[in-house]
């Protein structure tokens, strides 16, 4: 079994490390040999994940092409898929993962919970006004395409704001999503995964923090109802039915006093389900492989009451070396570390730490004692907590 990954980050990394297991060969697409996964795959090819020719020569020798990011071109994959080529999620699913404004269709489409929203196109004549009144002040746009973590997305105070906003991205040919700003109580993410032949399973549900875009801890339970976490899983299991998922997918989502609305899809392994690798029966990583290449899925049930899983970030300039704090992090109890092999720079995701146990509470802060020992900046908004 070949499985080719466009992508050389750290989740194709870890796909590669459970694909040894089963005796998977990986063939990667790198840009570059300083990419984290090249040195833990079977074969690699060098090129982007747009360029037509090195998408087909991947395609060529595999049995399966997936991915480790959603910067792609859709076209290209296309053609592939017609000319015969398994292409694992489909370019067809692939779009809501990459195309903001195409997510929020599908939430008109199939009734999914979704903020208010307005869809801008460049050469679209915009009443700002209109828009402030329709979606109220402040406002969240979005580029339709192109970001990630973070970029791409502005809360904007005012009309003067908005239309700036609006121009530079008209400016640069990219359409925009308009939000109203969600009065956010939790943030939390359901991940799910599924087969062609249609089996379907998911993970408990998760609660996340995000600071300035990006998620810092994954915390299960959480302190999400029960109910919120099964309408969560309700919700991405209509999603993965609705746009016929092949493979892992996480959908990211807040809780409001209205009730859950769908923030953001990602139809690969997902930075809230580094958990699993640690704290259930199958990781993410094992089950999108099983899934892509029509394997009976694992088992996706906690094997502990309590996960917390944090983020290593790089620190500030002039910090210590990640590796200079290794020692204290392994020491703390039960910290089991994940790192990618990126070199240091500021607020830099270099990898995670994910720790299990009985004490919730417990469980968080060793966590976080363990990424700070790593040199991971600790923000205020978490801090208050774990202290």
């Amino acid at each position: 079994m070949r499985v080719g990954i466009v992508g050389g980050g750290q989740l194709a990394r870890m796909m590669a490390e459970e694909a040894s297991a089963l005796g998977i060969e990986i063939v990667l697409l790198a840009e570059a040999e300083t990419d984290g996964a090249v040195a833990f795959v079977h074969e690699v090819r060098y090129g982007s994940a747009h360029d037509p020719v090195a998408l087909r020569a991947l395609a060529e020798e595999v049995d399966v092409v997936t991915f480790d990011h959603e910067l792609v071109n859709l076209e290209a994959l296309h053609e592939l898929e017609n000319q015969g080529h398994r292409i694992f999620p489909s370019p067809e699913a692939l779009l809501f993962a990459v195309d903001k404004a195409a997510m929020r269709r599908l939430c008109t489409t199939h009734d999914l919970p979704a903020p208010a929203f307005v869809l801008l196109s460049p050469g679209d004549v915009v009443d700002i006004n209109e828009l402030g009144v329709t979606l109220g002040w402040p406002l969240v746009l979005k580029a339709a395409r192109g970001g990630y973590d973070g970029r791409g997305v502005f809360i904007v105070e005012d009309a003067a704001g908005a239309d700036q906003v609006i121009k530079d991205l008209f400016a640069a040919g990219i359409s925009v999503v308009a939000e109203e700003r969600a009065s956010i109580l939790r943030e939390l993410a359901a991940l799910v995964v599924r087969r062609p032949s249609g089996e379907l399973l998911a993970w408990p549900a998760m609660e996340t923090a995000q600071v300035d875009g990006v998620c810092r801890e994954v915390l299960l339970p959480g302190t999400v109802e029960p109910a919120i976490a099964a309408q969560a899983l309700e919700v991405a299991r209509s999603v993965a039915e609705a746009i016929g998922l092949v493979g892992v997918m996480a959908v990211e989502l807040f809780e409001t006093p209205e009730g859950i609305v769908v923030n953001e899809l990602a139809l690969r392994p997902h930075n809230s389900g580094h958990w699993t690798q640690d704290g259930a029966i199958t990781s993410q990583f094992a089950n999108h492989l099983r899934a892509v290449l029509d394997l009976p899925l694992g088992r996706t049930e906690m094997t502990t009451p309590a996960v917390a899983s944090v983020n290593v970030f790089g620190g500030p300039e002039g910090s210590e070396p990640l590796l200079a704090g290794l020692n204290d992090a392994l020491r703390v109890p039960g910290a089991q570390i994940h790192l990618y092999g990126k070199a240091t720079r500021p607020m830099r995701k270099l990898g995670h730490v994910n720790l299990t146990g009985e004490d919730a509470s417990l469980v968080r802060r060793l966590a976080w004692e363990a990424a700070i020992a790593l040199g991971t900046p600790l923000p205020s908004e978490i801090e208050e907590h774990i202290r």
